[in-house]
């Protein structure tokens, strides 16, 4: 079984981090909320407090097949200013092991100098920043080797549709799909 871990700061975005969550449990992955603090509790950017599964102390960053950013203001500056996330996104991508971010997620790369030089995509607002290191696209998602990136909340759904494929394959997005009545 794949294993996947959602990191989240004070102000992700709460769609792009709980559409994945639930595609990914369709998909079969396991999957774990990790919040970055020190509190369970964890606030997103709309003001609803989810429950993360995992303390940052408890996920086992060594056996996950991915990692997943949610972007959401202020919570990518969150996650991109702390610097065991940027430790953790490093290792992911230097391992060969999939890391994705969504929205102004992206930026944790850049501020971390992972994959310089790579093909990706994020919200608008990011985009001349993102541009001056990376291969800026615009698109609703990219994939460059084990790195992707989404643009904003509108497309969580698909990006994570398109991770689940990558990691489980066909039949597991036959299900998801089959399941949410998507065609």
């Amino acid at each position: 079984m794949a294993n996947a871990l959602i990191l989240l700061a004070d102000g992700f975005e709460l769609i792009e981090a709980m559409a994945p969550y639930d595609v990914f449990c369709r998909g079969g992955i396991n999957v774990k909320t990790v919040s970055i603090s020190g509190d369970k509790t964890v606030a997103a950017s709309n003001k609803v407090k989810v429950i993360a599964d995992l303390l940052w102390d408890e996920a086992d960053f060594t056996s996950t097949d991915l990692i997943y950013l949610p972007g959401g203001y202020p919570g990518y500056e969150n996650l991109g200013n702390d610097p065991k996330v940027g430790a953790v996104a490093k290792s992911q991508y230097e391992s060969g092991k999939m890391l994705a971010a969504i929205c102004g997620a992206p930026t944790v790369l850049l501020k971390n100098a992972i994959a310089f030089g790579k093909t990706v995509t994020s919200h608008s607002c990011c985009a001349e920043e993102m541009s001056a290191k990376y291969r800026y696209t615009g698109k609703p998602y990219e994939q460059d080797g084990n790195i992707w990136t989404a643009i904003g909340a509108g497309h969580s759904q698909d990006f994570a549709i398109a991770l689940v494929q990558a990691l489980v394959g066909d039949a597991a997005v036959a299900k998801i799909k089959k399941g949410m009545e998507l065609k």
